[in-house]
């Protein structure tokens, strides 16, 4: 809204009786009086002192000169401090639709309604103390909701304080949101305070919610909780960041999952293949050492049998069996030094296998070989 010339500082104040029409009474309490007035078509809030003494219209003025030099989209906009109007002394600010929290929470809104809500709260508070100035008496009654997009609007700076009034103080302590400094009057009130009454607002806005902040905020001990709103308001939007980090690496998990799949499949087969490669190699190496052993043998014992003569024996046929029978003997150990390199069982049978074809088919020929000998019996010379 654009100022118009009769608004004017305390310096300057100007009578305006009879400009206002339609004032109406909404909120009464000990330490004030709010009025809806129409001016030009327009609507008002005024706030009179609870009484016409020296000392309640000092305060009033101190409010109203606090207050003024405020502009933020999330704080109550005040106009002018007139004498004349129809109730008397007062603060002239912005009329705001809408209801207070506490009402707007008794409809149950939704989550991320209040998320917002919440974030405007802070940077309302955040704001104030950049300014040099402590509410010290943030409560959802002093937190208004707007009708049409249920914006903040933070109001009453009744007890508000700056360093310029800091020995005029006087203190609020609204039951259930006033920090323990304030009620009981222990020591210096700084933004610590307000952060009290934020953890308090907090609870009564998320239920059983938020602990860590929370707890933080309301702790007894003001030294151990946020040292600003900054902090606060820090710690309010890492309070999902676990979480985000897990959806974000279960994303990337599923989709890189087929990829790792694949990966490791084709290791699998990469190490089967180069396990089979290794199985054959020595397969064909052992394949190789029974040929060579049994064909040595093989030979070894035909050319004994092949020199059996009348010199030598007089029963070549039985001194040949016992030659094939050392054969069959010498088979048998090449046959378990050669398993007994096998890598599994199924080499070992596949050896074991091979072992007892070679060394029939050999057997069979040193067999027909000294066949010769079968019919025959040489007599010792004379």
């Amino acid at each position: 809204m654009i100022e118009s010339e009769s608004f004017r500082p305390i310096s300057s104040a100007t009578d305006y009786s009879g400009q206002y029409t339609d004032v109406e009474l909404i909120r009464s309490t000990s330490h004030a009086h709010l009025y809806r007035m129409r001016r030009m078509g327009r609507l008002f809030i005024a706030k009179t002192a609870p009484s016409d003494d020296a000392r309640s219209l000092e305060l009033l003025k101190r409010e109203y000169e606090l207050s003024l030099g405020l502009s933020h989209p999330n704080i109550v906009h005040v106009y002018t401090y007139e004498t004349g109007t129809p109730v008397g002394a007062a603060i002239i600010m912005e009329y705001i639709d809408g209801c207070s929290l506490s009402e707007y929470l008794a409809n149950n809104p939704d989550k991320t309604s209040l998320q917002r809500i919440f974030l405007q709260l802070l940077s309302a508070t955040d704001y104030l103390h950049k300014a040099g100035v402590l509410h010290n008496d943030l409560k959802p009654e002093n937190i208004l909701i707007t009708r049409t997009n249920h914006d903040v609007r933070l109001i009453d700076f009744g007890f508000a304080d700056d360093d310029s009034h800091y020995q005029e103080r006087m203190l609020g302590s609204t039951q259930g949101y006033a920090s323990p400094e304030l009620t009981q009057h222990n020591g210096e009130i700084d933004a610590r305070s307000d952060i009290y009454a934020i953890g308090c607002i907090m609870q009564r806005m998320f239920p059983g919610r938020y602990k860590r902040i929370v707890n933080r905020c309301v702790h007894t001990d003001k030294a151990k909780r946020y040292a600003n709103v900054e902090q606060l308001t820090q710690a309010w939007n890492r309070r999902k960041l676990p979480y985000h980090i897990v959806g974000v690496l279960l994303i990337a998990f599923l989709i890189l999952l087929p990829t790792l799949l694949y990966i490791h499949v084709r290791a699998e087969h990469i190490q089967y293949v180069q396990r089979t490669e290794c199985r054959q190699r020595l397969c064909d190496s052992l394949y190789q050492v029974i040929d060579h052993n049994y064909e040595a043998q093989y030979i070894l014992t035909r050319d004994s049998i092949s020199a059996i003569n009348a010199n030598t024996s007089t029963q070549p046929y039985a001194d040949a069996m016992l030659m094939i029978a050392h054969f069959y003997k010498r088979t048998e150990e090449i046959q378990q030094d050669v398993i007994s390199s096998a890598t599994d069982k199924t080499m070992q049978t596949q050896l074991g296998g091979y072992c007892n074809q070679v060394s029939l088919t050999y057997h069979n020929q040193l067999v027909k070989h000294a066949e010769q000998w079968e019919h025959t019996i040489l007599l010792p010379p004379f």
